[in-house]
């Protein structure tokens, strides 16, 4: 625990939960389908997996990198690992096996910790690898094929939540579900938002994602409050596969995050729900909300299908962290401006140039450039509109199309591959074209299944084309034209 005047530990995080603990003993502070855990068992239960974590050998200022699964185990392990001092890197536990090593070496992490328990990691790696004062890392896709690992400090973590806290105002009676993407920066605000704020964290079980229409069921039976959630899982809620619309009447906030929000989204979820909507905004690198903006009936004008597609702005800024626009224009590049951004990247894995020093110098500020491209409306309000580089936003996952074709390269008939997206009557597809090595041959099936074992699914291209050669720009470059 740090003390008045030091740095923010991990252990402060804990500190937050535990004084929810204590103001409300007997709630519940996690419910499955079969459990219901209250906050005093919950902090027996982290007590207890800090001890034996610690008998088994891990020490503060260890690096661990944590398989999540999406049980009531995952937030009771990950406050287990802050009591002790641990860096943590989560990932999800559900990603092929060759990218879970990957992450591991990409992090230097000494420990593993997941189904088989904790496992030392050989080479006796860890050591100064992650900075002293991060307290968890998370991995985004990265340019060079492999991983960008952020490291993202405690304090950055303990603010936003004051910040989230003091805006949303979550308390005992409410019911927040852990929907986030495991590994994931949303899934942090599931668990903390519910656990430092006397609220409920509900886990749903793993047939929720299986099929379109369970989850408007599963928000409805658990008596979903508070719903944080990409545009994507909106429209499967507002939109359940033609299913007969569920009324959701106990859902009072929606905070969409992750990607772009339209008119029309909001507008199907009027149907089901009375709910406040909130779009929100942020990156791995800006940790959790860095802008946000209550959408009113006023954004979403009349009632057309070219209303339906129009971008709803992001605010220009929370708490104490604002957005610019590169060269201060009606559009340019998002630029976030705060004190309280992710450290960086662990070295060697991330764009390190994207943080710089604070453009208007205020003293502890620094400013991260997004990639993303925003413009003004004519209230001042920043939207979203597209990319400066490559990158694709998609349900809620950042992706680097040179990480897919990286592990395109990597099958022994590939020659080229370009990824990138096509537009279809439902949204956006990921794609990739490749074109093979001469006397080779591979479907684009059996090309797809191989790149299941390298990518997470999120990354794995919907759309795999084999063709005869790749269109060329003036300059001789290959043309991404069907890339965003």
């Amino acid at each position: 625990m740090s003390h008045q005047g030091s740095a923010p530990t991990g252990g402060d995080l804990v500190e937050q939960v535990r004084l929810a603990a204590i103001a409300g003993p007997s709630a519940i502070a996690i419910e499955t389908g079969r459990t219901m855990i209250s906050y005093q068992q919950l902090l027996r239960s982290i007590a207890g997996s800090a001890r034996l974590l610690r008998g088994e050998g891990l020490r503060e200022g260890d690096t661990v990198i944590l398989h999540a699964e999406r049980t009531a185990r995952l937030p009771v392990t990950l406050l287990a690992l802050w009591e002790i001092g641990v860096k943590v890197a989560l990932v999800d536990g559900a990603l092929p096996a060759a990218r879970l090593t990957l992450c591991e070496r990409v992090v230097g992490a000494r420990w593993r910790l997941g189904t088989s328990g904790l496992v030392p990691l050989p080479g006796g790696q860890g050591v100064g690898r992650v900075s002293e004062g991060a307290s968890h890392v998370l991995l985004t896709s990265g340019t060079t094929g492999t991983p960008a690992a952020v490291e993202i400090g405690p304090g950055a973590l303990l603010r936003t939540l004051a910040w989230y806290r003091a805006t949303f105002a979550p308390a005992a009676g409410d019911r927040i579900p852990m929907l986030g993407g495991l590994g994931h920066d949303p899934v942090l605000r599931d668990v903390l938002g519910a656990l430092t704020s006397g609220a409920t964290l509900v886990v749903p079980d793993k047939g929720v994602f299986a099929r379109p229409d369970r989850l408007p069921e599963f928000l409805r039976t658990s008596r979903t409050s508070v719903l944080h959630a990409t545009p994507a899982l909106l429209e499967l809620v507002a939109a359940p596969g033609g299913r007969t619309v569920l009324r959701l009447p106990g859902l009072r906030l929606v905070v969409s995050a992750g990607a772009v929000l339209r008119a029309g989204t909001v507008r199907r979820l009027g149907q089901v729900s009375d709910a406040h909507v909130v779009n929100a905004y942020g990156t791995t690198e800006t940790p959790q909300i860095a802008s946000c903006e209550r959408v009113a009936p006023g954004d979403l004008v009349d009632d057309t299908a070219t209303a339906d597609g129009m971008i709803l702005p992001i605010g220009t800024g929370a708490g104490a962290t604002t957005l610019m626009l590169a060269g201060r224009a009606e559009r340019g590049e998002v630029i976030v401006r705060g004190r309280d951004l992710a450290l960086g990247y662990v070295t060697g894995t991330g764009p390190d140039a994207r943080f710089t020093a604070d453009p208007l110098g205020m003293p502890g500020y620094r400013a991260y450039h997004t990639g993303d491209i925003g413009e003004r409306d004519h209230r001042g309000r920043i939207r979203v509109v597209g990319r400066a580089d490559r990158q694709l936003d998609l349900n809620g996952h950042r992706i680097a199309p040179e990480e897919i074709e990286s592990a395109a390269l990597g099958h022994p008939a590939v020659l080229q591959a370009v990824a990138g997206t096509v537009p279809t009557p439902t949204g956006e597809l990921l794609s990739l074209s490749v074109v093979l090595r001469p006397g080779t041959a591979v479907e684009a099936a059996a090309l797809r299944a191989d790149l299941r074992t390298v990518l997470p699914d999120y990354a794995v291209p919907a759309r795999v084309r084999v063709v005869p050669r790749h269109d060329l720009t003036a300059n001789h470059k290959i043309a991404h034209e069907h890339t965003r």
